[in-house]
């Protein structure tokens, strides 16, 4: 009797194991429309040629009126590597108000993340950093170390600042994200959606400190113990070109992100013509050795603007 009792729990395990597993490797195995979803107002018009767009989603936000201008895919959930450092730099600046808190960078940090492959923001183990230095140490180069040790100082641990992260997409209505990391590796039951993402933007937009990093494509630390004229770091956004001018304005800033399994991912915010929009882009094709396409694609979609 006792055997047979073993057996059906075993078989229960193992049943909802694999429940959960078709569950998260849809994330994986899902079809992509190739339809964008247009939608013009008296303010503006969008002439965008969409099959020269490599983003699998996007959506085009008038960040002025509101309107939503541009989608495809918009609800699918997907992979966002790098872009869940957004919420997790939201998080820390939520959660400490003093931009000038100091943290030190542990080298247990930074031996997880290089077996990882992980991107580095180019401080130093040993460095004393301000909140401030961690947050565009987030955004800029897209530190993982920087990551991690936010969540430490916030958390304690970066399983228990997830957890903050959760609460947070919870709270702001992010119904179809779930995230396993601060850093966006890929991770199995880690996901969101562009109108997900949106969601995260239009909250953390408001925080004025997470505004100024966005839209920093430059920054200078202070002087440090192991870099005497301080560190200079820039976004990954310059990558391809130091120049991000447009035809009708220009791109202030944005979060790059790339993983294998989430393609070439964006974020950015540009004004045209005095008017400021929000891109949220996944999926592109394209490698960390190849042309930012995302950031090709955000530049024919902001270029494709027009006003009347």
């Amino acid at each position: 009797m006792k055997k047979m009792i073993s057996l059906l729990v075993l078989l229960v395990v193992i049943g909802v194991g694999f429940i959960y597993y078709i569950k998260n490797d849809l994330v994986n195995s899902v079809t992509y429309s190739d339809k964008v979803e247009t939608t013009n107002n008296s303010v503006e018009q969008v002439n965008l040629k969409t099959e020269n767009i490599s983003s699998k989603t996007l959506l085009l936000k008038n960040l002025d009126t509101n309107d939503i201008l541009l989608k495809k895919n918009s609800k699918q959930k997907v992979a966002i590597a790098s872009l869940t450092k957004l919420m997790t730099v939201y998080v820390l600046l939520e959660s400490v108000k003093d931009l000038n808190e100091t943290v030190v960078i542990e080298q247990s940090t930074m031996d997880k993340l290089m077996k990882e492959g992980a991107s580095l923001s180019g401080y130093l183990v040993g460095d004393t950093l301000t909140v401030r230095d961690l947050a565009y140490g987030i955004v800029l180069p897209s530190g993982g170390d920087a990551s991690i040790t936010a969540a430490n100082l916030v958390a304690g641990s970066e399983k228990k600042f997830v957890s903050l992260m959760n609460k947070k997409a919870e709270e702001i209505g992010m119904k179809d994200t779930h995230f396993q990391n601060t850093t966006g590796l890929d991770a199995r039951n880690h996901y969101s959606t562009t109108e997900d993402l949106l969601k995260l933007m239009d909250a953390a937009l408001k925080n004025k400190n997470f505004y100024q990093v966005l839209v920093t494509t430059k920054y200078q630390t202070e002087e440090k113990a192991y870099a005497p004229e301080g560190y200079y770091i820039e976004s990954t956004l310059l990558k391809d070109t130091a120049d991000l001018s447009l035809s009708n304005g220009k791109i202030l800033g944005g979060k790059t992100g790339y993983t294998e399994k989430a393609g070439q991912c964006l974020i950015s915010i540009a004004e045209i013509h005095g008017t400021h929009y929000l891109l949220i882009s996944t999926g592109a094709n394209g490698n960390p050795t190849t042309e930012q396409k995302n950031v090709a694609d955000a530049r024919q979609i902001y270029q494709s603007i027009e006003h009347s």
